[in-house]
């Protein structure tokens, strides 16, 4: 996830296109505040000039995010470059080439959605389709604002019923059962910070009670949010999920979606 409060529409096209194409861009106040409370955005780009305005405004749940800030003499160097010996046709395909480089060094090092990937690849055997990426890493990132199916379907202009027949059709798990291990996946991120407790757990996770929170990760997983603050329980949440949901047939299913979870940019 990529928060970006900026107004100018030029740029925000340019931002978009340098993001992956599997995560959410957000702009406006609300829901980069949401991001910040709630989810796990990998960075904050905003415009140099901006930058103390937009981090006093956002303080102090911006604290554990990258910012990249981006100076009127870069952006003008951009398009200077693009004029005299160009990347892409468009400026802004041009731009957003250069840009994508910068947010990868600017981004989380070690970002743990990443993570979860790659320990899912390893146990899986094989690579996971863009498809996965893009319906399970919204998840990962706004736990709390994608926590129902007709919230999950909103991106995609898909409604509840239209998401379980997709999935129907191609044999698959239901989704809202994807919807519930990348959730608990999401809530073992937030619990291996020690200083999170389990009443701060649930409220990062959207739950009204850490009495609610506890019966959902025992009734969705069988094991407890202390075990999730374990690496040993996240292990296991990698293994089942691998079981349950990443056969070779279910891996093959999700490449016949056709590009349906990718983020369309403007």
């Amino acid at each position: 996830m990529i928060i970006a409060p900026i107004r100018d529409r030029t740029l925000r096209s340019i931002i978009r296109r340098a993001a992956l194409p599997e995560e959410d861009v957000f702009h406006g106040e609300a829901d980069v505040r949401e991001a910040l409370h709630f989810g796990h955005p990998r960075l904050l780009v905003c415009r140099a000039e901006d930058q103390r305005r937009v981090l006093a405004q956002f303080a102090p749940a911006h604290h554990s995010v990258p910012v990249l800030s981006l100076a009127d003499p870069t952006l003008r160097g951009w398009r200077s470059a693009w004029e005299t010996g160009s990347l892409a046709v468009s400026q802004v395909d041009d731009a957003a080439l250069r840009l994508r480089s910068l947010m990868g060094e600017a981004a989380r090092k070690a970002e743990w959605v990443e993570d979860v990937y790659a320990d899912l690849v390893q146990t899986v055997g094989r690579g996971l389709p863009r498809e996965f990426r893009g319906f399970s890493r919204r998840i990962f990132e706004s736990p709390v604002r994608y926590s129902t199916l007709n919230s999950l379907g909103a991106p995609f202009g898909l409604s509840a019923g239209a998401l379980k027949a997709r999935f129907r059709r191609r044999g698959l798990p239901s989704p809202y059962q994807h919807l519930s291990w990348f959730r608990l996946l999401a809530a073992s991120r937030v619990l291996s910070d020690p200083s999170e407790t389990i009443l701060s757990a649930s409220y990062r996770m959207g739950f009204a009670s850490d009495g609610n929170f506890c019966r959902w990760v025992s009734s969705a997983s069988g094991l407890t949010p202390t075990d999730l603050r374990e690496w040993n329980g996240r292990l296991l949440l990698i293994v089942r999920m691998a079981e349950r949901f990443l056969s070779a047939e279910h891996l093959d299913a999700w490449q016949s979606f056709g590009g349906v979870f990718l983020r369309q940019v403007a």
